[in-house]
């Protein structure tokens, strides 16, 4: 647990300081900010201005503020926002700051790779995934090791994952999840082809590009973390087996999401092929037209035990303008054999085609919250501690949706339920707060006198 300081203004001096600290400004701009900004006093105007002009992001300007200096630059990239955390680690948006290229650092958690045989692991499955050259599959751009900390470096994807846009907007319309599922499909099968399984296909593993493909606006669906679905149990590359590229697990173990995991890898997860990464489209598929997942409620055995046993129930129940033909594709993709199942992404993407209707993402960013610049932050016991190891990664890897797979969120404080207060109370009258406060405590006393009343007859 992170023990947080209080809350005090930063002044001018202090916070130029952390900038030039930070190596986010050349020493030309930052003379030039001294120069121009010589007017205020004050850091966090500094900062906003900074943010106005493109010197700095939000994020940058909200740690420098709280004296974290270190952690912006990660060998040849410039850290400009953090856009995700789960189990596996922490994701970056940063730029290349020599060829200005945007793109997405996903710095691994220490301890999905704390032994010379896990990193062994995660160079073989790098190395594969370097293969993968296709629209809907994330790109894989470099892999490196830095002062310890090991990330990769991806396709920066500017639209959210399918659990988000589900999550906020609801079920999609039925032609859009059928386009979605397609284009998912049709990346399966380039990994097909190449001999390569997934293993953890699930909606907050697609991520969705705001524009397609030649800046159009058809919505583009992409695959992300192809080759790190074995890392997620430290475990797992602790023993490998007689052949290249597999691992074996220790007993009693399952690799997947409880949710979208195919009946045959919660059994084995070297018995599996591309069919089990259909089995897990199927229950993407299902969770993209309802808005919930085929077997809800219950701990992870209840749900594995219900995929290998109990049927999948018939997504019209849950959303009966759903066609025929379309509840059918979801029913064969949820069988519990894999010879039922379509044999190659390529049949379900065909027998997609017809129903596919290609449109935007509806998606929009939220507005980052007004007050975040307008209050002093408290600082961090450790300021300097954005990449460095804590017990904070298994904190986020239990953090979960109802659909089984990290997400991100805010750490809760006591300082973030005061700036929220302080930001509902800021701009009202001063008689409005106090009739407010008197109304409350009216009404609390006429409880109270009532109470005594009736305690009173009860006695009497």
């Amino acid at each position: 647990m992170v023990i947080m300081a209080a809350p005090q203004q930063i002044d001018r001096q202090t916070f130029l300081a952390n900038v030039r600290q930070s190596g986010l400004l050349t020493a030309e701009e930052t003379a030039n900010v001294e120069k121009d900004l010589a007017f205020s006093n004050r850091g966090r105007s500094i900062a906003r201005v900074l943010i106005e002009k493109g010197l700095l992001t939000r994020f940058q300007a909200e740690r420098l503020l709280v004296g974290r200096t270190a952690g912006f630059l990660l060998g040849q990239y410039r850290v400009l926002d953090q856009i995700g955390r789960g189990g596996m680690g922490r994701v970056f948006k940063a730029e290349h700051r020599t060829m200005r290229r945007i793109v997405a650092l996903k710095v691994l958690a220490p301890h999905l790779l704390r032994t010379d045989r896990a990193r062994e692991l995660f160079l073989r499955e790098v190395r594969a995934a370097a293969q993968l050259v296709h629209p809907n599959i994330v790109t894989a751009y470099d892999a490196n090791e830095i002062e310890g900390r090991t990330f990769l470096v991806l396709e920066y994807v500017d639209g959210p994952n399918l659990e988000q846009l589900v999550r906020r907007q609801g079920p999609l319309p039925v032609g859009q999840a059928c386009d979605y599922v397609r284009q998912i499909a049709i990346g399966l099968q380039c990994a097909h082809l190449l001999g390569m399984v997934h293993r953890d296909v699930k909606p907050a593993n697609i991520l969705v590009q705001r524009r397609g493909l030649n800046g159009g606006d058809v919505g583009l669906v992409k695959i992300s973390d192809f080759g790190l679905a074995r890392l997620h149990n430290p475990n797992a590359a602790d023993e490998f087996s007689d052949h290249p590229g597999t691992i074996m697990t220790k007993d009693n173990t399952v690799m997947g999401t409880p949710d979208y995991l195919s009946p045959e890898q919660a059994r084995s997860l070297h018995n599996t092929d591309i069919r089990s990464d259909l089995y897990s489209l199927g229950c993407t598929f299902y969770f993209l037209l309802t808005g919930q997942v085929v077997f809800p409620g219950g701990n992870t055995l209840d749900k594995l035990i219900r995929h290998g046993a109990e049927k999948a129930p018939d997504v019209r129940d849950a959303r009966p303008e759903t066609p025929t033909e379309v509840a059918a594709v979801v029913a064969k993709l949820l069988a519990k054999h894999p010879p039922d199942r379509y044999q190659t992404p390529a049949e379900l993407a065909a027998a997609l085609e017809p129903f596919a209707v290609s449109g935007p993402t509806p998606w929009a960013p939220l507005p980052p919250p007004a007050e975040l610049l307008e209050e002093d932050v408290a600082a961090p016991a450790n300021p300097d501690a954005v990449f460095q190891a804590s017990d904070e990664w298994s904190a986020l890897s239990n953090t979960v949706t109802q659909g089984g797979s990290p997400t991100p969120g805010p750490a809760f404080t006591f300082h973030g339920v005061r700036a929220r207060i302080g930001s509902v109370v800021r701009g009202r009258p001063a008689w409005l707060i106090w009739g407010v406060l008197l109304g409350c405590m009216f009404v609390l006393g006429v409880a109270a006198a009532t109470m005594l009343f009736l305690l009173a007859h009860v006695h009497s």
